[in-house]
């Protein structure tokens, strides 16, 4: 995928549920059903398998910044991107909300349901604007986006400075890294950070959005809407452990 040499192709289950997504541009607009509702599980190894070869660009991209002398801000404890309204289609959705739904996992489980009513409170009727502006002013989005970032609110999965999805993780959460300085990194700040660069990994996170989405329609989440990871991962889990 990042060098010819190293390509990759999705499992045969993935490869076939991708093919099918893509058969029809119809199925990323909303305009034509998908012939059956993708299941959670199958959306989730969708999302799973896009975020490890995500995961693979993001070290060769920094393997090429580190060796032309370039440095990443980024670092753990730095969390001032956890402070941007995550918007995501529904296989990253299904993808935290099953990890969350594991025995192992509990604990995060308990935190996340206890942090997101003040979440919720703080956030107002910001994640529905977000989506509807999605939609219907897709020019206005970015703009939209980034006034939501400036009220600095912290992500509900966000503990002691940490995210406790870490593994699981939407994409948009694994690609925003900053060089030099993390100082710009805020919805706040009065000039952009300065972003990693790496056209290979930059096209294909934004093939990614297009797969994502088409799956999210499949999966019959909010017709080509993005939704708010805390809002959609909460209304997702059911209220005791064992997500089907």
């Amino acid at each position: 995928m990042w060098v010819r040499e190293d390509e990759r192709v999705p499992p045969d289950d993935v490869l076939q549920l991708l093919q099918q997504l893509v058969s029809d541009p119809r199925y990323l607009t909303g305009e034509a059903k998908f012939p059956r509702r993708l299941r959670l599980d199958e959306a989730d190894r969708i999302a799973g398998w896009l975020q490890d070869e995500v995961d693979r660009g993001v070290e060769y991209r920094t393997a090429s910044i580190l060796a032309e002398g370039g440095q990443l801000a980024c670092k753990r404890g730095c969390n001032n991107c956890c402070e941007e309204p995550i918007m995501i289609f529904r296989p990253e959705v299904a993808r935290v909300a099953r990890w969350l739904d594991r025995p192992e996992n509990a604990e995060v489980r308990a935190a996340f349901r206890a942090a997101y009513p003040a979440w919720r409170d703080r956030q107002g009727d910001t994640p529905a604007r977000l989506s509807a502006t999605f939609v219907n002013r897709p020019d206005r989005y970015v703009e939209a986006h980034i006034q939501a970032w400036s009220k600095r609110i912290l992500c509900a999965f966000n503990v002691d400075g940490e995210c406790s999805i870490y593994p699981v993780r939407p994409i948009v959460c694994r690609v925003g890294h900053a060089l030099d300085t993390s100082e710009h990194c805020h919805g706040a700040a009065t000039q952009p950070a300065r972003r990693a660069e790496f056209v290979p990994l930059d096209q294909f996170v934004a093939r990614t959005r297009k797969l994502l989405g088409a799956a999210h329609n499949a999966a019959r989440g909010p017709k080509a809407q993005v939704e708010a990871l805390c809002t959609a991962v909460y209304e997702l889990l059911p209220p005791t452990p064992r997500l089907a």
